[in-house]
């Protein structure tokens, strides 16, 4: 019986996921159009009304196609997510409030920005220790002088979609630490970081701490194997941060959010397969850390 509701539930969202993509390609259609009389106005020696009118069209385009893949990832959550999350984690509230985590209370590299939002508030309990996760999206807001009008338009640029996850493990640590992606900029300049003598690890990972000797003695040899082997199998770039009331940050930069259906090519049982994957490679990296 139940794999019988599931089968009907998967029709359903394939149904809707197939409107999405014809509401993506309305959308996209909308913004070419909008494009090319925009650009015919500037040709035309800026004509504005031209200029003005292809903006419009360009942005009710845009609009189309934000607005049908909300929906259909909306559907998509409510038919897959509460069964996954359920799966992994006990008294699950979806969207709690107040929200335990915050993005900007950590010590995590994050890049410039001027606006920090969340969303997609999931919290519950994973092997009995508080745990939230969500989307953490960064935006940075610039003025821009349009050249055919001379006005100036406020720019808002995405510069970082990722998932977050943030679980209390209930004991104190004597420091904090946060382990960051090692880039080449850092390895052509040497950038400070604390060395933790593994080599392999000290190439893929910057390491930072107020107290160097607490902080290896946290992140001993078997962990950092732990975390090694969970980078290889990562959705994305990650940062880990270590507070030492207990809480301890995971946050992938993967371009998506939680339960985003992407750009929704993926069947139901695809979908409901890489968000089991997703979130138990989460609660993986929570292993490495139990314990400490």
């Amino acid at each position: 019986m139940e794999e019988k509701s599931r089968n009907m539930t998967d029709e359903h969202l394939s149904r809707q996921l197939r409107k999405s993509k014809g509401g993506k390609l309305g959308g996209k259609l909308l913004s070419l159009v909008g494009g090319v009389v925009a650009i015919a106005g500037i040709i035309l020696g800026g004509n504005i009304v031209l200029v003005v009118i292809g903006g419009v069209i360009l942005g009710l385009g845009q609009m189309v196609q934000g607005k049908s893949k909300d929906k259909a990832s909306q559907q998509a959550f409510d038919a897959i997510a509460p069964d996954i999350v359920s799966a992994a984690l006990e008294n699950v509230q979806m969207s709690p409030t107040p929200h335990l985590l915050d993005a900007e209370d950590t010590n995590i590299p994050l890049p410039r920005h001027t606006h920090c939002s969340g969303s997609g508030y999931v919290r519950g309990t994973y092997r009995g220790l508080t745990t939230e996760l969500c989307t953490v999206r960064l935006t940075e807001v610039n003025e821009v002088q349009r050249e055919e009008t001379g006005l100036w338009e406020k720019n808002e640029q995405p510069v970082y979609t990722g998932q977050w996850m943030l679980c209390e493990l209930g004991q104190e640590f004597p420091t904090w630490l946060t382990i960051w992606p090692r880039e080449r900029l850092d390895k052509l300049f040497s950038a400070k970081t604390i060395k933790t003598g593994s080599e392999v690890f000290d190439k893929r990972f910057n390491l930072s701490s107020d107290d160097e000797a607490a902080a290896l003695r946290i992140l001993t040899p078997g962990r950092m194997e732990r975390i090694l082997a969970l980078a290889d199998s990562s959705i994305g770039k990650f940062a880990v941060n270590l507070n030492p009331d207990g809480r301890v940050y995971i946050a992938v930069h993967s371009g998506r959010g939680f339960f985003d259906i992407g750009k929704g090519r993926e069947s139901p049982a695809q979908l409901r397969q890489r968000f089991a994957h997703e979130l138990h490679w989460f609660t993986d990296m929570i292993d490495a850390f139990r314990g400490v």
